[in-house]
């Protein structure tokens, strides 16, 4: 029985990447996955069938296999297989930090159908081999198929309101934010004095540490010292090719943003400007291309530099107090509207 139940867990453990795999290549049909920047719900009936029948589908594939190919015995409680795919992707989701974007009555439903529905499955048509096909001969079978297209399709047009997930998405960047400011402060004060600077600071590591959270750091540490190959390592995934933890990663990740910074700056020669120079719109153009050069040189991806970019802004305007310090030298934050910049040029 033992090396069912590894079996089990094995499957469990690939439907949960082949279920990430399929989620990040259907955003066009409205795929929703855990993010810090989602504010929008959409194709809500999408996402809960997605969510809930692909383990169903899946079960029914590996169980058809296995009996094709004679390991009819492996198929016994083949239920479990979602028990351990939901175990799984609950560890994944703690360890990785980020049980404060979930939302736990919407996961709870999920996981509870997805047992419900494979138990049933597996006792009322899996564990009979010949049942396992499907039988599409009768009328109302097709009938109630049409039915159900009809019903996904009205449905997935209802948007669901984001002030929920915009509210958990506010938590969790206050408690990371709290969390690597207790532990980096110091270090990043100590070299960097322009709060605008620190807020990007702190918005590559909470990013960085969003999209390679420890338990995949540990695996890139295992992996650099097996190949000894460079590798981006770190809190703050700063390319190097020796071996680094968080903390050398973060001060050679400020080094990096501080160079970019001082990089911008003399580019755009804004040391030899005057504090008229900026009472125009063109001080928020300045502050924009220079955040914009200091994300390109970090990593020039276009969805990097927007993502960090809005993280970024987020945590300058929600934990830094008036009158705030920004990049640009004499600009004071004054916005102006896109027919406002127009208009004057």
């Amino acid at each position: 029985m033992i090396e069912i139940h590894i079996l089990h867990l094995i499957l469990g453990i690939i439907l949960f990447f082949i279920i990430n795999w399929i989620g990040r290549h259907s955003y066009s049909v409205g795929y929703m996955q855990i993010s810090m920047f989602l504010k929008v719900e959409e194709a809500p009936a999408f996402n809960f069938l997605f969510r809930i029948i692909s383990p169903i589908v899946y079960l029914f594939i590996v169980s058809a296999v296995l009996y094709k190919i004679g390991l009819d015995k492996y198929v016994t409680n083949a239920y479990f297989i979602s028990i351990y795919y939901v175990i799984f992707r609950l560890g994944f989701n703690l360890i990785t930090n980020r049980g404060l974007l979930m939302n736990w009555y919407r996961q709870i439903l999920y996981w509870i159908s997805i047992i419900s529905i494979s138990y049933f499955a597996y006792t009322e048509i899996i564990y009979k081999k010949e049942n396992i096909l499907p039988d599409f001969e009768t009328v109302s079978n097709e009938l109630w198929i049409i039915i159900l297209i009809f019903l996904f399709h009205t449905l997935n047009q209802i948007r669901i309101s984001s002030d929920k997930t915009i509210k958990r998405k506010e938590n969790y960047l206050e408690n990371r934010f709290k969390h690597f400011k207790n532990k980096y402060d110091g270090i990043i004060s100590e070299q960097v004095k322009n709060e605008k600077l620190k807020s990007i600071i702190y918005g590559l590591i909470i990013y960085e540490d969003f999209n390679r959270p420890k338990a995949a750091r540990i695996v890139e540490n295992v992996s650099f010292k097996l190949t000894k190959k460079k590798h981006s390592l770190g809190l703050m995934q700063v390319q190097t090719e020796n071996y680094i933890n968080d903390l050398e990663s973060v001060k050679l990740g400020i080094e990096k943003v501080k160079n970019a910074y001082q990089k911008a700056l003399k580019k755009k020669k804004l040391d030899d400007l005057k504090q008229e120079d900026f009472n125009s719109h063109r001080g928020y153009h300045y502050e924009w291309e220079l955040q914009h050069s200091i994300l390109k040189d970090y990593n020039p991806d276009g969805s990097y530099i927007y993502e960090v970019s809005q993280l970024s802004d987020d945590i300058f305007e929600k934990f830094y107090n008036e009158p705030k310090d920004y990049l640009t030298p004499f600009y004071k934050g004054e916005k102006y509207s896109y027919d406002e910049i127009h208009e004057e040029e």
